[in-house]
């Protein structure tokens, strides 16, 4: 083998390495399973709005504790949930551990609340990167894409936007004065 293929196989690698997602170390979802009072979910979630980026567990625990969904207590049971509200699809696998994209995310969101975004997403329905783009026209993102990894303070914004807009709170009375 020269040192032109060498080359290539280098590249080859770091690109693919590139694509991968990140693994996280740990996940606030299963910090101690036998609590499951209302001390043990503000110490979750405090503990997943300190985080750079949020794994797909902690994601879909608060989504479902959101949308006060059973959270079930295995990771099977609240990803056949997440399977059978329409937020992931059959094929795809939710690595507990790996950071969780915007995308399925804003689709769970734009599922639960309603939001039907513009015509794209109202004839093809609640798709990933259309959801994202409606949940960032509408400020609820920051300018984000359907790959990006979400840190616990943008999940936690996330979700306030998604509570002021099903409960009629402030965001959406201030949005309406404009």
């Amino acid at each position: 083998m020269d040192s032109r293929n060498v080359g290539i196989w280098i590249g080859t690698l770091l690109i693919v390495g590139a694509c991968s997602r990140t693994t996280l170390k740990q996940s606030h979802s299963a910090a101690d399973p036998s609590r499951s009072d209302e001390f043990a979910r503000m110490d979750f979630w405090d503990a997943v709005a300190k985080e750079r980026a949020v794994c797909n567990r902690d994601a879909l625990r608060a989504l479902l504790l959101q949308f006060d969904l059973e959270p079930g207590d295995s990771d099977e049971k609240a990803i056949a949930t997440a399977r059978q509200r329409g937020w992931i699809r059959d094929k795809d696998e939710l690595a507990p551990l790996e950071t969780a994209r915007v995308g399925w995310i804003a689709k769970a969101v734009c599922i639960e609340t309603g939001v039907k975004g513009g015509v794209t997403m109202r004839v093809l329905g609640p798709r990933e990167r259309y959801a994202v783009h409606e949940l960032n026209y509408r400020g609820w993102l920051a300018n984000m894409t359907p790959n990006q990894a979400i840190s616990g303070i943008q999940l936690m914004a996330l979700l306030g936007a998604a509570e002021d807009h099903t409960s009629g709170g402030a965001g959406e009375i201030l949005a309406g004065a404009n």
